[in-house]
């Protein structure tokens, strides 16, 4: 037996449709239907009734939903015995896209109002997919994730700042002027394909400038240690520019107007609500 189809078969069972179901889910109505059908099929009985009305449990339905209460009710007291043993220890995932001088500060607040945190580095698809696996409680990523997660997994916006363009001193000294048009042909280091990285598209062709991406990498580290040895300019959050300049030696060119860097936390209910509280403690 799968208990994710265990959790979908309740999820369907109590909101009483496939259709509210799904929506609560974020799954499509055929998925969640199929999954609810493996689940029947698995047991080798139906489980609902489909009619006019709606899904309808059967007697065997009505067997099922009493054990699947049970059993979901175990694991949320298994799940608060387990977090009380470990000392609030919170195991984050920071996309390596990201820029360290714009996730530190979370970093911090989380570790001033934790026993113990636990930090992992990965790109975006196997932040996500550890977080399914329940081997992370939080991610910290540059978009809110697209997939069908978890009913209890939420996302937030937690962070947003300027986009500002960066490179070498020599470099950014030369393309400082007649910014933003200097920017045309200039080599770029740009980040994988995203939302910021269309932002900085639609911007460029506003502005009229068209950058040579003659590298695509998603380390925001490494991409930065490359515009330090003169390989091209990268884009990066405004706010991380005395970080970028302290550690790197790299220089703002210019802010992109309108543009903005977003971070996102992906998560527990429980893991959001320790980092709002955390953020909300350290500005009071």
């Amino acid at each position: 037996m799968n208990y994710q189809h265990l959790f979908y078969f309740r999820t369907v069972a109590v909101l009483g449709g496939i259709t509210p179901a799904a929506q609560q889910l974020r799954l499509t109505p055929p998925t969640l239907s199929g999954q609810v059908r493996t689940l029947e099929e698995a047991f080798g009985v139906s489980l609902f009734e489909r009619t006019a009305r709606g899904m309808v449990l059967t007697d065997a339905g009505r067997i099922a939903l009493r054990y699947a209460n049970q059993i979901f009710s175990l694991g949320a007291e298994l799940e608060k015995a387990v977090q009380t043993q470990r000392g609030q220890r919170v195991r984050v995932g920071v996309e390596t896209s990201i820029v360290a001088a714009t996730a530190r500060p979370l970093l911090a607040r989380l570790a001033g109002s934790a026993t113990r945190v636990v930090c992992t580095f990965g790109s975006h698809h196997e932040l996500i997919t550890a977080l399914k696996a329940l081997e992370l409680d939080l991610v910290l990523t540059t978009a809110p994730s697209p997939e069908a997660l978890a009913a209890d997994v939420v996302s937030e916006l937690v962070a947003e700042t300027e986009v500002a363009f960066f490179a070498s001193v020599e470099m950014a000294a030369a393309l400082r002027t007649d910014f933003p048009r200097s920017l045309d042909g200039a080599s770029f280091i740009a980040m994988p394909r995203s939302a910021l990285r269309e932002s900085l598209e639609r911007w460029l062709a506003s502005v009229g400038a068209r950058l040579a991406m003659n590298i695509e990498i998603g380390d925001a580290s490494v991409a930065a240690a490359l515009a330090a040895d003169g390989v091209g300019i990268i884009a990066a959050p405004l706010s991380a520019s005395v970080e970028l300049r302290k550690r790197y030696d790299l220089a703002s060119i210019g802010v992109a107007e309108g543009v903005v860097a977003q971070i996102h936390a992906v998560g527990s209910q429980n893991a959001i609500d320790e980092l709002a509280h955390a953020v909300k403690s350290e500005c009071a």
